[in-house]
């Protein structure tokens, strides 16, 4: 029996007969129409192999996802600035 998808170089499953992105169709099924070009799916949790629904959020653009991303980052530093090495550890546990 023949595989329906495979994990292409950039670690995202994809259809085998279309190449189609698999959280892009998913997305798509979610929202009940196609993506435009110009919308980017994000994964919630960084697994891009997680494709549930629930994880997955559509933005309208590649800036507002890179937004998203930069204030990660802020939080994420002035997490590690401020709480002790061993807290920080415990909250990482718990995102």
């Amino acid at each position: 029996m023949l595989k329906k998808t495979y994990i292409d170089n950039n670690g995202y499953l994809r259809f085998n007969d279309s190449n189609k992105l698999v959280h892009r169709w998913i997305a798509e099924k979610n929202i009940g129409r196609k993506l435009y070009p110009d919308e980017v799916v994000h994964h919630q949790d960084g697994n891009k192999l997680n494709n549930s629904p629930n994880n997955l959020q559509v933005f309208s653009s590649q800036d507002e996802h890179h937004s998203l991303h930069q204030k990660q980052k802020v939080k994420k530093f002035f997490l590690k600035l401020l709480l002790p090495r061993s807290i920080y550890k415990l909250f990482r546990l718990f995102r």
